[in-house]
């Protein structure tokens, strides 16, 4: 059900991990911007070129292969946390399809889930729990992310450790042809920027290259549906023009949202992963979709996104809400 109550510690644990890592990553990238300005000679030159110089140069093909720490991921305390305060959990039983696949070491998948949300805090801590379900597909996961997370400090590390990739083309398509598995969120900024607080909206209707890529390369798609995730953040749709206007021309998106406290941890909302049935689309020219048949992919697999909120919503608390597709 949607109700969620975490103790007053669980809170508490909660508001203040998330917080001091947030305020860390922010304070970093500040520290290193404005102190190269002030300071080029010492901050400049000894602390942010040679992060740079490694991270570009000696480091640049973990962006595009991942650098996956599984440890980090099961056991860092802020992580557990959080798991525990949003009762983060995976509607079970699975689909017989996915549990099967445990056993061919050939299966591969694309995981493609809705919503974003404000933040998509959810991705981050349930990296570490994938495992528990499906652990041979979670061996070999990749998360396609946006290529600015990894031009930051800390936060290019912590996408790293939680297997992520940069989201291009060429980079989905290399995995893939390595025999990975990938996870992906098709709404990106603009479903991030227009997530309200309350509301079930997804924007899916112009998000066909997902499903081209599945088609180019014969993989399976799998529909995941976050329930709570709409609930993490209260929103505000202050400025939206504006800050639509900067998501188009500079690619940065500035959701208006408060969490728990008016703060960056989400609100205690029971949160639970729903997986549907792998969906596998026949073509007639191998690795080359035509348009029709990536369309008629495109409407079956919307459909599917629908029916399994529908399916699922009354068990989870959420018979009083609708999808709506953008």
């Amino acid at each position: 059900m949607r109700t969620h109550k975490p103790s007053f510690y669980l809170k508490t644990c909660a508001f203040l991990w998330w917080n001091w890592l947030y305020a860390t990553a922010v304070s970093l990238c500040l520290f290193l911007l404005l102190g190269s300005f002030y300071y080029p000679s010492t901050i400049g030159l000894y602390v942010l070129v040679p992060y740079l110089s490694y991270t570009i140069l000696f480091r640049r093909d973990e962006v595009n292969k991942g650098n996956p720490w599984p440890s980090f991921s099961k056991n860092f305390p802020g992580f557990r946390c959080l798991q525990e305060y949003l009762g983060l959990e995976f509607k079970e039983p699975l689909p017989k399809e996915l549990v099967e696949a445990e056993n061919i070491d050939e299966a591969q998948f694309i995981f493609a889930v809705f919503p974003h949300g404000t933040n998509v805090d959810y991705r981050i801590i349930m990296d570490g729990m994938l495992g528990k379900v499906l652990p041979n597909v979670a061996k070999k996961l990749r998360v396609l992310s946006a290529s600015v997370l990894f031009r930051l400090p800390l936060v290019r590390e912590f996408s790293l450790w939680t297997h992520c990739i940069d989201a291009r083309r060429f980079v989905a398509e290399k995995n893939l042809d390595n025999g990975m598995s990938l996870l992906v969120i098709p709404g990106g900024m603009d479903e991030q920027l227009r997530t309200v607080y309350g509301k079930e909206t997804i924007f899916l209707s112009k998000r066909k290259g997902f499903i081209k890529l599945a088609m180019r390369q014969g993989i399976p798609i799998v529909p995941v549906y976050i329930f709570g995730c709409s609930d993490m953040f209260r929103t505000s749709n202050a400025f939206f023009r504006f800050r639509l206007w900067i998501m188009k021309t500079v690619g940065a998106c500035i959701p208006l949202c408060m969490g728990l406290a008016g703060s960056f941890c989400p609100l205690p909302i029971k949160t639970t992963v729903v997986f549907g049935k792998p969906m596998a689309f026949e073509i007639k020219k191998v690795g080359a979709p035509s348009v029709e048949e990536v369309n008629r992919a495109h409407a079956t697999f919307t459909d599917a996104v629908l029916n399994l909120f529908d399916e699922h919503k009354n068990a989870l608390g959420y018979g009083d809400r609708e999808l709506h597709i953008l």
